[in-house]
């Protein structure tokens, strides 16, 4: 049975280019806060940047371990990652609240995680295609 979804042979998605792209993000937002943009100690910045590190080190795991390149299953591939790193953030954030944290902590995390979400679906949106 043929796929619905179509995929360009020239557009592959890598684990080296999906990684990068993602890295970009939390290096723009790191470079930010030591520019003065985010009033944050660097302790609970790198707190933030290494939960993030590691949703996105598991979401890369989830799409390119045992990957054989079937358009279905890269579907669904990219919903459970989509709904892993929606509830990680979700938690990380929840975590920060209730223990007290300051709001400009928690904020930075909702943005660094909204950028991560927004850049990652267009960039995997791009690769389908």
């Amino acid at each position: 049975m043929r796929s619905i979804v179509k995929t360009n042979p020239k557009k592959q998605i890598t684990p080296w280019s999906y990684l990068a792209t993602l890295l970009a993000v939390h290096l723009v937002f790191l470079l930010l806060a030591l520019v003065g943009v985010f009033d944050l100690p660097i302790k609970q910045l790198c707190s933030i940047q290494l939960t993030s590190l590691l949703l996105i080190l598991i979401s890369a795991g989830i799409l390119f371990i045992k990957n054989n390149g079937d358009a279905a299953a890269q579907t669904f591939r990219f919903l459970i990652i989509s709904v892993t790193q929606l509830l990680g953030y979700l938690s990380a954030s929840l975590a920060l609240i209730y223990t007290d944290q300051s709001v400009e902590l928690v904020l930075y995390l909702l943005g660094l995680s909204l950028s991560v979400l927004i850049l990652q679906t267009s960039y995997l949106v791009r690769r389908l295609k």
